[in-house]
């Protein structure tokens, strides 16, 4: 278990190594945490995205994001998506939307009040950004 004086967030999306570090400046920033709890897939938001919904990625997901709410005292949750992604290869649009739909499924089992936020993490030049998605 974590420290009481170390602070974590929790990041859900694309196993992709190149969006780890901008998820993690951006959620540095936006939940002042030093860690982030990282819940990865290849397409990850594509998946929970589906109509049927894999039931077992699902259990694993919650099962993954409770333990950094309760055990790590996550401050929120960032569920992202990113362009260029290899194992949801779709449009940025749909991508998106995806992203957003993801992220509703997140907050339907997240404890009130926890917040999960939506975001898009796109190349610019040689840099990748995170962005909030409303």
């Amino acid at each position: 278990m974590s420290q009481e004086s170390e602070t974590f967030f929790t990041a859900v999306g694309c196993m992709d190594g190149r969006v780890q570090e901008p998820v993690l400046f951006f959620g540095q920033k936006k939940f002042n945490a030093k860690y982030a709890d990282t819940i990865t897939e290849a397409g990850l938001v594509g998946l929970l995205a589906k109509d049927n919904i894999d039931q077992a990625l699902l259990d694993s997901i919650r099962k993954k994001v409770f333990i950094s709410l309760e055990k790590h005292h996550s401050k929120g949750v960032i569920v992202h998506g990113h362009q260029e992604c290899a194992g949801n290869s779709v449009g940025d649009e749909q991508h998106r939307k995806d992203t957003l739909r993801a992220a509703e499924i997140i907050k339907s089992f997240a404890p009130s009040g926890v917040l999960v936020m939506p975001a898009f993490v796109e190349k610019n030049h040689d840099d990748w950004i995170t962005k909030e998605l409303i």
